[in-house]
């Protein structure tokens, strides 16, 4: 599922992958991908492995990471992550 990702453990892949699956009902709710990164936040997962699961369920085409990214860093259930990473930018422009 994960073959084009390089540097992915076996392990991680495979978590990935059932979060893939756990994710792709959610998609039939109203709210779709906004259920999905509800979801994967109250799963505990992080920014990066969000945009990769986000991205396997768009398609997994070279077009869908970019959309991807786009959706879990707009999503409302990522707005802490979201102004975390915004003042983090800001610092490092500052110095």
């Amino acid at each position: 599922m994960f073959g084009d990702i390089h540097g992915l453990s076996p392990e991680r892949s495979a978590h990935l992958a059932s979060l893939v699956e756990q994710s792709r009902p959610l998609l039939d709710q109203e709210e779709e991908m906004e259920a999905v990164q509800r979801f994967l936040r109250d799963q505990e997962t992080s920014v990066m492995d969000s945009i990769v699961v986000t991205r396997e369920l768009l398609g997994a085409r070279p077009e869908s990471l970019g959309a991807a990214k786009e959706i879990v860093l707009t999503s409302a259930s990522r707005a802490i992550e979201l102004k975390d990473h915004q003042r983090f930018v800001e610092h490092i422009e500052e110095a």
